[in-house]
């Protein structure tokens, strides 16, 4: 799989996560964190004159921890990036670009020379009366930000696969928590905060908050105690107003990350002012975790880990660019060859009619000879493909629930004797699963255990309590105090791919061959 190295780059800290990039599945390699020299970068923009210092820093981090990879993708958070939501009439999906291109202008306000557009689609509508109608996010970048990145990655001798907008960033990181109830992310960062409120993947509402009052004139950034309570402010004042536009929905939980989620004071603060359950994110969905990143906290990494996942195509010229260079190489070297190969086919002409033809009349005899071989082969071929058939068609009529099976079996011989197992209920992807034991080390080692079953595709630790017991009976009435907990676990399911004919794949190579 093709490798990338996500970037985040704040005014404080570097965030560099390698990973597969725009995988189904995505794993995640190594997460590492560096320092960002004093001044290096204010609003996303990188500054020219500490851009040395910056190179260095990534540079060293890059060898310290071993990361060689050469393709680079950048996630930037600005404040002076625009963006705006617009509904799109029905078209083909693959039309969009073409029609925000020609409508731009109407956007925004701006010199569009300066700026370079990207979009993302948020929904297509399949219902009511925008049924086939877009949703889409319409971003434009400043032509000065970009080369910042770009110079910055050609110092460093990586090559751009793209750069991102953050806020595209945190919806592919946290879509898949998002339910039938809503949820808010919040990405607090020192110069300013992101807020997304989204639901059932799709994102509802997306704010900037611009905290910064008056650093820019003496250099110095807000503390984090202002930081939180301004942001707590915004925070319940943008849930007031999806409320009162959304009387059906309501907001289930807080999700927190970014720099401001590095201790819980904000999720303190944000937990009582709001009244709605709030923590750091614990794991991005859809994603495996290697080895050597098991230990990084996701709540930090989330932004670079879901520019990773999928991103915007900001830059993604530069990837094209690349492409066509090596290709023109390609194109000089491969006529170097056919100018090699005709020169050895014109001496292979001198070589004696007589024998070139005795040769042929060799290979007619040996095909003669063979021939009633074929018709076997192609009856075996044909058993072949039937047989992989049926067994396909086999695997179509599996229930994804099937899974449970393989589930409850790890769940017999893994667990401890003295789990007490409260509630369980189960759908054709998914269990939640209320346990209680004597000890938080007992939950999580449990929880660790259940991340490490080869049937679940991922584990969720939706709450942990800590309750006193009474001397009623209770299995744990020994003990003065219980864990009661509650996971959700997603099965594994293999989707079954179709065969391909044998036969078609032979004359497929057949006909390749014959070109």
């Amino acid at each position: 799989m093709a490798k990338v190295l996500s970037v985040e780059i704040g005014c404080s800290t570097i965030k560099l996560v390698e990973m597969d990039l725009h995988q189904k599945k995505p794993r995640i390699y190594k997460c590492v964190e560096a320092k960002t020299p004093e001044g290096a970068v204010r609003d996303g923009y990188i500054n020219p004159e500490k851009a040395e210092a910056l190179k260095e820093e990534i540079r060293a981090a890059l060898k310290e921890n071993k990361i060689r990879t050469r393709r680079v993708l950048f996630t930037v958070f600005s404040g002076k990036i625009i963006s705006r939501e617009v509904t799109l009439p029905v078209i083909k999906e693959h039309q969009i670009g073409a029609m925000i291109e020609s409508n731009v202008s109407e956007y925004f306000p701006i010199e569009l020379d300066d700026y370079k557009i990207a979009h993302s689609l948020i929904q297509t509508y399949r219902d009511g009366e925008n049924a086939g109608r877009h949703k889409v996010l319409v971003m434009a970048v400043e032509n000065a930000l970009i080369a910042g990145y770009e110079k910055l990655a050609a110092d460093l001798g990586l090559y751009i696969a793209d750069i991102d907008y953050t806020g595209n960033s945190v919806i592919q990181a946290t879509k898949k928590n998002a339910g039938a109830e809503a949820i808010m992310v919040v990405k607090a960062e020192r110069e300013n905060a992101l807020i997304t409120i989204l639901q059932q993947g799709v994102m509802m509402m997306q704010r900037t908050v611009n905290y910064q009052t008056g650093y820019a004139d003496d250099g110095e950034l807000p503390e984090w105690e202002e930081i939180n309570h301004v942001l707590t402010g915004t925070a319940t004042r943008v849930i007031d107003f999806f409320a009162s536009n959304n009387e059906s929905k309501t907001i289930e939980q807080i999700y927190l990350i970014g720099e401001g989620s590095r201790t819980d004071d904000l999720m303190k603060l944000m937990q009582e002012q709001t009244g709605i359950s709030c923590r750091m994110l614990e794991y991005v969905r859809g994603t495996v975790i290697g080895r050597q990143a098991e230990s990084a906290k996701t709540n930090l990494f989330a932004a670079a880990i879901g520019a990773g996942i999928s991103s915007v195509g900001i830059d993604v010229e530069k990837e094209k660019e690349r492409h066509e260079t090596n290709y023109v190489s390609a194109c000089i070297l491969m006529l170097v060859f056919f100018a090699v190969l005709a020169a050895a086919l014109l001496s292979m002409a001198l070589i004696p009619y007589n024998s070139a033809l005795a040769e042929q009349s060799s290979l007619q005899r040996k095909q003669e000879q063979i021939e009633p071989a074929r018709a076997v082969h192609d009856q075996y071929v044909g058993l072949t493909d039937f047989i992989a058939q049926i067994r396909y068609g086999r695997r179509l009529t599996e229930h994804s629930n099937d899974g449970i099976i393989d589930f409850l079996t790890e769940l017999e011989e893994k667990m401890p004797s003295e789990l007490e197992m409260v509630d369980f209920s189960s759908d054709d992807s998914q269990c939640v699963m209320t346990m209680r034991v004597e000890e938080k080390e007992t939950a999580a080692g449990i929880i660790k255990t259940l991340r490490g079953f080869e049937s679940l595709e991922s584990v969720t630790v939706e709450s942990i309590v800590e309750e006193e017991t009474e001397d009623s009976g209770d299995v744990l009435k020994d003990r003065e105090t219980t864990v009661s907990f509650t996971v959700t676990c997603v099965y594994y399911v293999d989707t079954p791919v179709a065969p391909v004919a044998s036969s078609t794949a032979a004359e497929a190579a057949t006909e390749a061959a014959a070109e």
